[in-house]
């Protein structure tokens, strides 16, 4: 599944193609539209209200989340070919829509005005670069509204975001702390007060490096998804496309939600149409791609119901992200003879199976996979509550959502 930063920012592009320019009350139509997998708490408090019918400039939640800044890049594209001020208004327009809170929208249009700046570079910039254009945007839109630290990082800190990245961002640049450290003083979550400091952290240190930039967000910081985004575009409007890892693209599905292969490399497509910026020979080919992974054109074949009492079996598990485990349940296939491992996510919800030989078969391949047999973890450390409903009289209830995550053998490595 894309991230829910994905499907907002795909949402907000769909919404530019649509109409041109921005109109909020449009744009909330769009977000709210169809489900929102992994959203966010203020995002969801948001879609609820919106939904009922609160106006959209009264609708947004008052948090000083990330959700808004997640997704507010694609704000950008229809301004890069005509340049003018309604690109500021925009943005705050697309900010205010979901959160109605000053960092928010301040950080927003610190983070667009970013972007502008560096699709203008000749592709790096010096030290203090990123810092710099942070801090103009926040010292002239800041009211001077303070924000309290969570869980004491940094301890005892009650103030503006241009406070905490004088007192707390520019000394760790200067020591050159890893980002972990870093992320240590103020924390690298949801709040603004901790994702904005990360990224402008990263971008000063690894900025110039876009596949490290990417790495040190994914691999070093708590909320990684969302700082991952942020600052893959961020480095992405510095660097152009050409500069990341080729694996890294080609890799991607570029879905938009649970089944739309190639569909975000449609839109960059047809962006590139609409407004002359978006496009280039390989997103043209990806595009090219979507008509025949559409799910109608598919070859349809009706997968086998997994059994009822599935997770009685012999349970494996595997972190795949940040508190996140797919789990593997080893079983008898009474139709083949053989062994079927099932895959199942951290909602109860089977996505996949791959047929073995025998138990030992799937143990082998489980290990070399990554899976660990969770009888094995003496401290049951994983905070998954498939373990505990495991007898069939209290088996939470299944769902079923084919998806070859492992059978495609994309992911999975088979024993020689």
């Amino acid at each position: 599944m894309p991230s829910d930063d994905t499907q907002l920012a795909a949402r907000t592009l769909v919404h530019l193609l649509e109409c041109k320019h921005l109109d909020p009350q449009l744009l909330g139509n769009r977000l709210a539209h169809g489900q929102i997998f992994g959203m966010g708490q203020a995002t969801g408090q948001w879609v609820e209200r919106f939904k009922q019918g609160v106006p959209w400039d009264q609708s947004g939640s008052l948090s000083a989340g990330n959700g808004a800044l997640m997704r507010i890049a694609p704000v950008l594209i229809p301004r890069l070919r005509d340049p003018n001020c309604d690109l500021w208004a925009e943005t705050l327009l697309a900010a205010h829509l979901t959160h109605d809170d000053e960092l928010s929208n301040v950080s927003c249009v610190a983070m667009v005005d970013a972007l502008w700046r560096a699709i203008g570079t000749t592709g790096s910039v010096p030290s203090g670069w990123w810092l710099q254009h942070w801090l103009e945007v926040c010292d002239a839109l800041g009211t001077g509204h303070t924000y309290q630290a969570r869980n004491g990082h940094p301890p005892g800190f009650d103030g503006t975001i241009s406070q905490m990245l004088r007192e707390h961002v520019a000394p760790a640049i200067e020591r050159e702390l890893p980002v972990v450290e870093a992320g240590d003083i103020w924390h690298s979550g949801a709040y603004l007060l901790e994702t904005v400091p990360t990224v402008v952290y990263i971008l000063e240190r690894y900025g110039n490096n876009p596949r490290e930039a990417i790495l040190q967000a994914v691999n070093h910081t708590r909320d990684n998804d969302t700082v991952a985004a942020i600052v893959g575009a961020a480095v992405g409007a510095l660097h152009g496309a050409s500069a990341l890892p080729k694996a890294w693209v080609d890799d991607l599905s570029g879905r938009t939600a649970a089944d739309d292969d190639h569909q975000f490399f449609y839109l960059l497509d047809l962006a590139g149409k609409v407004f002359g910026y978006g496009s280039s020979p390989e997103v043209a080919h990806r595009a090219g791609l979507r008509e025949a992974t559409k799910p109608a054109a598919r070859k349809q074949v009706k997968p086998p119901k997994p059994p009822k009492d599935l997770l009685t079996g012999e349970l494996w598990f595997k972190v795949v992200e940040f508190l996140q485990q797919n789990w593997a349940v080893v079983r008898p296939d009474v139709n083949s003879g053989g062994t079927r491992i099932w895959f199942v996510n951290d909602g109860f919800g089977v996505f996949d199976y791959i047929d073995c030989e025998s138990p030992a078969a799937a143990r082998r391949a489980l290990r070399l996979n990554g899976f660990g047999l969770y009888e094995d973890q003496e401290d049951r450390w994983v905070e998954s509550e498939i373990p505990e409903h495991r007898t069939a009289d209290k088996a939470p209830k299944l769902t079923w959502a084919p998806r070859q995550i492992y059978s495609s053998r994309k992911h999975w490595i088979d024993p020689k």
